[in-house]
């Protein structure tokens, strides 16, 4: 299941998101037990650059949306506890997202 989380992002924390995402290579055993516990198979973070502000775009391949929601909001894992503290503060307000589409009833008609 694709999960999708849309946010705002002050420019001037742009930086540090940045350094943050970069940390994470020398992290591998912290992210492969956040992503154990969430059930995560794979993330893709893009920074789209608009004329208000830069908008962040994770996109995750998750087992379980409940589950990989649930078990990252309650994580004490320090590499989780520090995401959600950084997310706080680069993203003070909430993009408004609207889906207007999803394949997931077509496909399954398909492939039936």
């Amino acid at each position: 299941m694709l999960q999708t989380t849309i946010a705002r992002v002050n420019e001037e924390d742009v930086p540090r998101l940045r350094s943050w995402l970069s940390s994470l290579s020398s992290r591998t055993d912290e992210l492969r037990e956040s992503y154990r516990q969430q059930g995560t198979r794979h993330e893709l973070f893009f920074l789209v650059r608009t004329r208000r502000a830069p908008i962040l775009v994770l996109v995750a391949e998750v087992e379980s949306d409940e589950h990989a929601t649930r078990s990252f909001l309650h994580s004490e894992l320090p590499i989780d506890v520090e995401f959600k503290a950084l997310f706080q503060r680069i993203s003070p307000e909430e993009a408004e997202v609207e889906l207007l589409y999803d394949s997931t009833r077509f496909v399954e008609i398909v492939a039936a």
